[in-house]
Parts: C-alpha cells; structure tokens; sequence
C-alpha cells in the first residue's frame, strides 16, 4: 500500500519496505497455518475428550452385550439340559405306562392293544390267534424258601426265556405277579399254539440259578384260540385263565384238541 507524503514542500509517494511487506506477509501465511496459543488446541482436544467419551461408552455396550451373550449361553446350556431331562422322563413314563417294570415286557395295557391289531389282521386273512395264559407253579414257596430278591430274579429269568422262545411277531406280557400271557398272531390252527406252549415248557423245564443255586420252575399253561374258543379280548382271556387253572388242577402234561379249547400244564 503506498502512502503520500510531503518532503520539504513536495508531495512524494512512498511504499512500504520489503521487510515490512515480508513481515506482513509472513504473519498472513503463517497466521492462516498456525493459531494463536489458546485458540487451536481447545477445540481439538474437546473433540478428543468427545472421542474418548464415545469409544468408552461404546466399550461398555460391547461389555453389556458380551456378558448378556454369556448369559443366554448358560441359560441355553441349562435349558438344553432340562429338555433332555424332559425327554427322558416322557420316554420313561411312556415306557412305564406299557412295560412291567421288573421284566420289561410289555403288561396288559399293551397287550390288549396289539391283540385288537392281530384280531383284525386275521380276521381279514381268516387266520388264527391265540393267548397262551402261564402261571408259575408253587413260586410262592420259592420266595418263601429263598427269598423275594430270589422270586425276582426267576421272574426276570422267565421273562429272558419267553423272550427267547416266541416269534418277533409275538408277545410276552407279565400279566401280573407270577403270571405270564404269550399273544401268537396268524396261526392256521390251534396245533401250532398247543405246539409253543410245549415248547415254552420245555424251556422253562431248565432250572433258574439264583446266586449259585438251582431252582426249578414249572408252569402251568391255559390256551384259547381266536375265533374257536371267543372273539372279544375279555372272553378269550377268562377262557384261558379258566383252562390254565383246570391243567393246574389235573397236573395234566398237554390236553389239547383241534375241535376244543386247549389247556397245557
């Protein structure tokens, strides 16, 4: 910027010097590089401490989130654990609702259930059913002789041995107490249910062993044949509960006829 001026009466422009020019120059380059003391540093280091405000705030989220992950793990592990335990206690009550505790063969429940099934299979294939009722002959003396714990072990080892001596497609079912009922689906006749009760006897004839001791079972075996001796479940059982008890009485080894109800015993 120049400046008039007057020297000795005569009106004279003048400029600024170089140095000044430099310094002002000086001054707006590096005033437009570097504040002041005081007026740069403020306001990054609020900016800064925002930062530091956010990143913490956003570590305690993650630490939040983190230790709910933690605790929905242990709450799925738990309740995993009480599914499971569910599971088996349904498989167990269901299990318990349609097999003999003891033995593990199927009880009444069941048995009822799959001989309306074989019924009405042969009735469609004109086929034969039989229900071979057993009881086991003095088994009260056995547990009186040798003990309760011995009476179970004989049950169990009955039930192995039925187990052993029928068809898949049959079934053994501990009745109650000492007594056993055999389901034989699609016979041809009523030989063939007279020819397992002998075969069940002839197993059965092989002593038990209870704790090094052998002790001899025989049973006694009433048979009814479906349709020959009944057709409903409650008559063909009560037809072989009476004939079990009349082959007990005589102590007969087989009476068994084609055109008669049969008893084994």
């Amino acid at each position: 910027m120049t400046k008039e001026v007057l020297i000795d009466g005569v009106q004279a422009t003048t400029s600024p010097s170089g140095a000044q020019r430099m310094g002002r120059r000086s001054q707006t380059v590096f005033g437009a590089m570097v504040e002041p003391p005081g007026t740069a540093s403020a306001p990054m280091a609020s900016n800064a401490a925002r930062l530091d405000r956010a990143l913490e705030f956003s570590r305690e989220r993650l630490r939040a989130a983190l230790c709910r992950i933690d605790a929905l793990e242990a709450e799925g592990l738990l309740l995993r654990h009480q599914v499971a335990l569910l599971q088996r206690t349904v498989t167990q009550t269901r299990r318990f609702a349609y097999h003999d505790e003891l033995t593990g063969l199927p009880n009444r429940r069941l048995l009822q259930d799959r001989y309306n099934q074989a019924v009405a299979l042969a009735a469609r294939q004109g086929r034969r059913v039989a229900l071979l009722f057993l009881d086991l002959d003095g088994f009260k003396q056995i547990n009186d002789a040798h003990g309760h714990a011995a009476g179970d072990s004989i049950l169990r080892q009955v039930a192995e041995r039925l187990r052993a001596c029928i068809r898949k497609s049959d079934t053994a079912c501990r009745y109650g107490g000492d007594e056993f009922v055999i389901l034989l689906p699609e016979l041809d006749g009523r030989e063939s249910a007279t020819a397992a009760a002998r075969k069940i006897r002839a197993r059965l004839a092989v002593p038990c062993v209870v704790d090094g001791t052998p002790i001899t079972v025989t049973a006694s075996i009433g048979v009814a044949v479906y349709p020959l001796d009944g057709r409903e479940y409650g008559d063909l059982m009560r037809m072989t509960d009476s004939f079990m008890y009349r082959a007990k009485a005589r102590g007969a080894a087989c009476r068994a006829r084609p055109s008669r109800p049969a008893s084994v015993a």
